[in-house]
Order: structure tokens, then C-alpha cells, then sequence
């Protein structure tokens, strides 16, 4: 019986509370308070008010052959006045860094001094002109510097290809530029051999593809270009079969060898754009002298000799002759 009473004791006050807030005049106070709290905000917002904001700093113009040996400041405080509405644009997500040109202040000396004077004159663009500076931290900026070492060395293509079934590389990859000079501490640079690409990622490739690659980026050290051209040069292959003759290296003059067959049969993988374009050099099957005067057998291995970068996987048949030596 209690707790019903309790529970009837709670909505009555709860119906009591509903009706006041619901009232006209309760209504009407609030309306007006809403108003007045409104024009209150907007008086204070007209007044003249004083606001420290921090704006990033972007430098610009660094040679690539100089180095920073300080930290300069990333960003500046300032104390600033100007009507409250006005400071509303000077909202952290609003700023954009204050850019400071250093490409035509480099000298012997090895340190570049931004003044107040010189400071000032570059926030007073960045601010509205009924912004006033009350204060500016720091007050001036110091830049040390020295130069760098340099060096020129090659660009190494870096990366993973997965060329598509019946494909092959059918030239060299070309890399433009090839090579690069590279600014950094002679320490580093006397062990420096070569920068790498970038690594992309190249799967089921079936064409000849030209791209831009950026240069992987090392600590201390800075590149005189920022990314290479690339060319894969692709194309579809296929297996061609030839007659060739089987000769002898390093045979002394008054001697010759005689090999039974004299020619061999020789498959290999070629792309279409040089299937026809054989040399009588591109492929030599071959018997080397030095290994046959110790040889006692009658039959030996022979040896292949790929002169040419279109053609890859050869296979001779027969692997192996027989051979004589005669005196010429």
C-alpha cells in the first residue's frame, strides 16, 4: 500500500511540474530569455577582445644541395585584437601555415636571421586588416645551415612482376633518368651505390607499360629529381626450333675437331616482334678444346652461349657428340 502510494504521490507532483512549464507566462519568460541571452551574446561578440592563436609555419625555397642544422620553429604564437566576430576566423581549422621564402637569403655565413621587422611584415598580410598585433612569439627566427656532400649514382628499378601466361620481358626496362644526383653527408654518400624505386606491385602483366616511380626516400639524404620514368617493355612469346652448327673454342691452329652430328637442333623462347630476326651469333652451341685434351672419353657435353637478351630458354638436342681431333 505504500509504494502505491508513492508511486500516485510522484505523478501528482510530476503533473504539477508538466502544467507550470507549459503555462503562458512560463513560456513567455522563456522566449524572452532566449532573446536577451541572444542579444547579450551578439553585443559581446562586437566588442574588442584580445585571442593568442598559433599559426603553422611552411618553409620554402631550400636548396637541395644545403641542409638544416637547427630546428627552427614550426609555428608562431600571437596575441592579437579585434572584435570577438572577427577572432571567430581564427579558428585552428581555419589557418593555413605562413609561408617563408628562404631561396634568395642563402650566403656564406650559414645561417639566415628572420627579423621582427621581417616577421611582422609577413603576418600582417596573413591577418585582416582590423587585426591588431599585440604580441609575437618568437619574435624572430634563426636558420643555420650547411652544404652537402653530392654525388651522382644510378637509379635501380625495384619491383614485383607477375607477367601474364605466355608473356615475357622482350627488352631491357628503361629508367629515364638513370641516374640522379644525390646531396647528403659525405659519410653516408661514400657508401651509397645506387637509390631505389619505389616497389609497385605488377600482377598478370600483358603490355608494355610506362609509368611514373617515385625514388625511396633515405634519412640525411636529398635527390635532385623526386621520381623516375618507367618503361616494361611486354610482349607475347613463343618457342622457335633451328638447325645450328656445333664449333670449337680455344682449338689450337694447327688442330681441328670434327663432331658427329655436326649440327645440332636447338628450341628456344623468342617474342613475336624477333621471331624472325635470328644471327648466326645470337646463339652458339660449342665445344671448348681445354675441356676436351683432358677429356679421354670419345663423347662430350655440349655448351651453350646466349649473345642475345630476346631469347631465353634454349634446349639442344642432342645434349652431347661425339668428336675427333685431326691435324690440320
Amino acid at each position: 500500500m505504500a509504494e502505491k502510494g508513492g508511486i500516485r504521490f510522484f505523478k501528482y507532483y510530476l503533473q504539477k511540474l508538466k502544467l507550470f512549464f507549459t503555462s503562458k507566462d512560463i513560456l513567455s519568460f522563456l522566449l524572452f530569455l532566449a532573446i536577451s541571452a541572444g542579444f547579450w551574446y551578439v553585443h559581446a561578440l562586437g566588442k574588442e577582445r584580445e585571442k593568442s592563436i598559433v599559426v603553422p609555419i611552411k618553409y620554402v625555397g631550400f636548396p637541395v644541395n644545403l641542409a638544416m642544422i637547427n630546428n627552427p620553429p614550426t609555428e608562431i604564437e600571437l596575441n592579437v585584437k579585434d572584435q570577438g566576430m572577427r577572432l571567430f576566423d581564427y579558428s585552428k581549422t581555419n589557418l593555413t601555415p605562413i609561408i617563408i621564402d628562404v631561396s634568395s637569403a642563402f650566403h656564406q655565413r650559414g645561417e639566415i636571421l628572420i627579423t621582427s621587422d621581417q616577421l611582422k611584415s609577413k603576418i600582417a598580410r596573413y591577418l585582416k586588416p582590423t587585426t591588431m598585433v599585440m604580441d609575437i612569439h618568437p619574435d624572430s627566427i634563426l636558420i643555420q645551415y650547411e652544404k652537402l656532400s653530392s654525388k651522382v649514382v644510378p637509379v635501380q628499378f625495384n619491383a614485383n612482376l607477375e607477367l601474364a601466361h605466355q608473356y615475357m620481358l622482350s627488352d631491357d626496362i628503361k629508367i629515364l633518368p638513370n641516374r640522379l644526383t644525390v646531396y647528403g653527408p659525405k659519410h653516408i654518400l661514400d657508401t651509397l651505390k645506387y637509390i631505389p624505386t619505389e616497389c609497385p606491385v605488377f600482377t598478370n602483366l600483358n603490355d608494355t607499360t610506362t609509368f611514373r616511380c617515385k625514388l625511396k626516400p633515405m634519412n640525411l639524404v636529398h635527390y635532385s629529381i623526386k621520381e623516375a620514368k618507367i618503361t616494361i617493355f611486354v610482349e607475347q612469346f613463343t618457342e622457335r626450333k633451328v638447325q645450328l652448327p656445333v664449333v670449337a673454342f680455344n682449338c689450337p691452329v694447327d688442330l681441328s675437331v670434327r663432331t658427329f652430328p655436326a649440327f645440332v637442333n636447338a628450341t628456344y623462347t623468342v617474342g613475336l616482334s624477333q621471331f624472325k630476326m635470328l644471327n648466326p651469333s645470337d646463339i652458339q652451341v660449342y665445344l671448348d678444346y681445354n675441356d676436351l685434351k683432358i677429356d679421354k672419353s670419345s663423347k662430350h657435353l655440349l655448351k651453350v652461349k646466349n649473345n642475345s637478351k630476346h631469347i631465353s630458354n634454349i634446349r639442344i638436342s642432342p645434349s652431347e657428340v661425339e668428336f675427333i681431333l685431326e691435324k690440320k
